[in-house]
C-alpha cells in the first residue's frame, strides 16, 4: 500500500484515476483495429484489482477501528457510572426507597380478546417489584432480600375458569407463584376482585386462585370484592385450608350485597383485626361487631341509632369514616351528644342522598370529639350521579351544623382536608379561624366549578400572614401553625398569581417571626406548598412563580402545576 507523501502514514492512495466521462466517450465513439489496445487496458485492470484489494484492507482496518471505538465508548460509559451519586446511597436507604415505590403488584386474568396491544409492557409496569429487580445486579440483590415488596398482590379475575390457558397467560403474566415464593413468610397485602366464574369444577377453586388461598395464614391486609359469590363460598372449596387469619389487621369488604354473613368467616379467627371497611350499602352496624371490640378504625354507612351505641360497642375506636347523613332516623328527637376522649381521626362523606334530606338525619349534631386531630370532608358518589355531586344543589348544605360541631368539640385539630365539597370562600375562612392549631391543610376542587370553589383571590389574601382581607378584617394571622398547604385542581382559567406568591413568601419565616412596622407576628414557617390548576397552561402564569425559587433552594418544597389548556 503506497504511503502518503505529506505525512508518511500508512494511508491508502489509489493507483488509478477514475475518469468515467472519458471512458464513456471512448466506448461510444472509438472503433476499428486502432481502438483496441490490450496492453494498456490490461495494465489498468491490474492496477484496479490492486486498488480494490487495498480498499478491502482499508475497510477491514477501519471496521476494526470502529469496533474499537465502540468498545471504548462502552467502557467510558460504564466507567462514568462509577461517579453516579446514586452509588453513594447505602443499601439500607435503597431498600427504603424500594419499599415506598412498590405499592401493589397487580395481576389481571382476563380473556385474551380483552388484552390490549401493549399488554406485555403494561403487565410489567403493574408489577413494580419485578421491574425494580430487573434493573441491575445490585437492585436485584436488594429486591430479592425484601420479601415485603413481593407480598403485596392484587388479583383481578374476569374469565371463565374453563377458558383459562396457562401457556397463553404465562406469556403475559409473570407467574404468581414466583411472587409468593419470593415473599417467603412475610405478612401479605391481598386485594381480590372476582367478576367471573372462579371454579375449575364445582366446589374446586381454580389452581391460580388456590395458590393465593393456601397462604391465608399470612394475610395481613385483605380486600374482597365479588358480586356473585360470598367469601365463605370460596373458603368452602376443596383443598383450601381451614381459615385462620392470625395476622389479619385490616379487612375491606366492598361488594354490593355485603351483610353480616360476609363477616362470619372472620369471627374468632382474626384476633388482631384493627381496621374494618364495609360497603356503602351495608345497613348499619354489623350484629357481629361486638366480637371486634379491639377495632381502632371503622368505615361504614351507619344508622342514626348506630352512632349512639358505636363507642360502647367499639371502645377502642380512634378513627371513623362515615356518611354525612344517617339511615333510618326514626328516633329523631333525641338530643344525646356522643363524646369520646380517645377519638383522633374522622372522615365524613358528603352526598349519596337526595338534596331535600332533613337536617335531623345529619351526623354532626350527635358528636362531641374533643381529642380529634384529623378531620376530612370528602364527597362520596351518590346513587345515579356519575359526577359524584348533586347538580341541583351545588352548595354545601350543612355548614352551620358543622360549625356547631367544631365549636362544641373545641378540639386542637392538626390536619384538615376538604375534597370535592362546594363551600364558599367566606365559610372556609370562617372554619379556619376556629382551627388555630392547624398544621396541614388540603383543599381539593376536583369536579367543582370555579363559581362554587373556595379557592379565590379573597381566600388567598386571607392566608397572608399579616395583611388584612375582605374575609379576614381582624388583626393577626389565621392558622399561624400552618406547615403544609395544598390547593389542588383549581378550575380558574385565570388567577392572580402574584397574590399567591406574596402569600407564600409571607409564610416563609425560618425564625418564626415576621416584623411588620414596629411589631412582630409569630407565624410558623411554611414547609410545603402545592397548587395545581386543571384548566390553565404554563404560559398563562408566565414567570411569576419563578420568584419562589430562592425559597425553594432554602428548604421549602414547592410544586405549582398547570394541568391543562384554558378553554379545553
Amino acid at each position: 500500500m503506497p504511503l502518503c507523501s505529506s505525512c508518511g502514514r500508512n494511508t491508502f492512495i489509489p493507483r488509478v484515476a477514475v475518469d468515467l466521462p472519458r471512458l464513456h466517450d471512448r466506448l461510444r465513439n472509438e472503433a476499428g483495429p486502432a481502438s483496441v489496445q490490450p496492453d494498456e487496458v490490461t495494465s489498468v485492470l491490474e492496477n484496479i484489482q490492486r486498488d480494490l484489494e487495498d480498499y478491502e484492507s482499508e475497510i477491514y482496518r477501519l471496521e476494526r477501528l470502529r469496533q474499537e471505538k465502540e468498545r471504548l465508548e462502552q467502557y467510558a460509559t460504564r466507567l462514568r457510572s462509577l461517579l453516579s451519586p446514586f452509588r453513594k446511597v447505602p443499601d439500607e436507604i435503597l431498600r427504603r426507597i424500594f419499599d415506598d415505590c412498590c405499592d401493589m403488584n397487580s395481576f389481571r386474568v382476563v380473556h385474551p380478546r380483552n388484552w390490549l396491544p401493549v399488554h406485555t409492557s403494561q403487565a410489567l409496569r403493574s408489577k413494580p417489584a419485578l421491574v425494580i429487580s430487573s434493573v441491575c445486579s445490585r437492585w436485584r440483590r436488594n429486591a430479592l432480600s425484601m420479601p415485603v415488596i413481593w407480598s403485596r398482590i392484587s388479583l383481578y379475575w374476569d374469565i371463565q375458569a374453563a377458558e383459562y390457558c396457562k401457556d397463553e397467560h404465562a406469556e403475559m403474566f409473570f407467574p404468581l407463584s414466583n411472587f409468593l415464593d419470593r415473599s417467603q413468610q412475610c405478612p401479605m397485602t391481598v386485594n381480590l376482585e372476582i367478576d367471573d366464574y372462579p371454579f375449575s369444577t364445582p366446589g374446586v377453586l381454580h389452581p391460580l386462585l388456590e395458590q393465593l388461598f393456601v397462604q391465608i395464614v399470612r394475610w395481613q391486609d385483605f380486600s374482597f370484592d365479588c358480586m356473585e359469590y360470598s367469601f365463605q363460598k370460596l373458603l368452602d372449596c376443596d383443598r383450601i385450608p381451614s381459615a385462620a387469619f392470625l395476622v389479619l389487621s385490616k379487612l375491606c369488604i366492598t361488594d354490593y350485597y355485603v351483610d353480616d354473613n360476609d363477616l362470619v368467616p372472620f369471627l374468632d379467627t382474626a384476633p388482631n383485626l384493627q381496621s374494618l371497611r364495609l360497603g356503602d350499602v351495608f345497613d348499619g352496624v354489623p350484629r357481629v361487631l361486638k366480637n371486634y371490640s379491639q377495632l381502632s378504625h371503622l368505615d361504614f354507612c351507619p344508622r342514626w341509632t348506630d352512632i349512639q351505641n358505636l363507642f360502647e360497642i367499639c371502645p377502642n375506636l380512634s378513627s371513623l369514616r362515615i356518611t354525612e347523613l344517617l339511615r333510618d332516623c326514626n328516633a329523631v328527637g333525641s338530643t344525646m351528644i356522643i363524646c369520646s376522649s380517645r377519638f383522633e381521626t374522622l372522615a365524613v362523606r358528603h352526598g349519596g342522598w337526595p338534596s331535600n334530606s332533613s337536617a335531623d338525619r345529619l351526623v354532626f349534631p350527635l358528636l362531641n370529639l374533643p381529642s380529634l386531630k384529623t378531620l376530612h370532608l370528602e364527597t362520596c358518589k351518590p346513587e345515579g350521579n356519575v359526577k359524584g355531586r348533586d347538580e341541583r344543589t351545588p352548595e354545601w348544605w350543612y355548614f352551620k351544623p358543622f360549625m356547631a360541631f367544631v365549636q362544641r368539640s373545641s378540639f386542637q385539630l392538626t390536619t384538615f382536608s376538604v375534597q370535592q365539597i362546594s363551600i364558599c370562600d367566606a365559610n372556609l375562612v370562617h372554619i379556619l379561624v376556629h382551627l388555630p392549631t392547624l398544621q396541614y391543610l388540603t383543599v381539593d376542587n376536583d369536579d367543582i366549578p370555579q363559581e362554587y370553589s373556595p379557592i379565590s383571590l379573597d381566600f388567598i389574601e386571607s392566608l397572608h400572614s399579616y395583611r388584612f382581607s375582605s374575609l379576614r378584617p381582624q388583626a393577626g394571622s389565621i392558622i399561624p401553625r400552618l406547615r403544609s398547604l395544598r390547593l389542588l385542581n383549581v378550575a380558574a382559567a385565570t388567577f392572580n398569581d402574584l397574590s399567591v406568591v406574596e402569600m407564600v413568601q409571607s409564610r416563609w419565616s425560618p425564625t418564626g417571626l415576621h416584623k411588620v412596622g414596629t411589631s412582630a407576628l409569630e407565624v410558623d414557617c411554611l414547609r410545603v406548598f402545592t397548587m395545581t390548576f386543571r384548566n390553565r397552561s404554563e404560559a398563562d402564569a408566565g414567570a411569576v412563580y419563578s420568584s419562589l425559587a430562592p425559597i425553594e433552594r432554602d428548604g421549602m418544597m414547592i410544586v405549582v402545576q398547570m394541568l391543562g389548556q384554558a378553554g379545553q
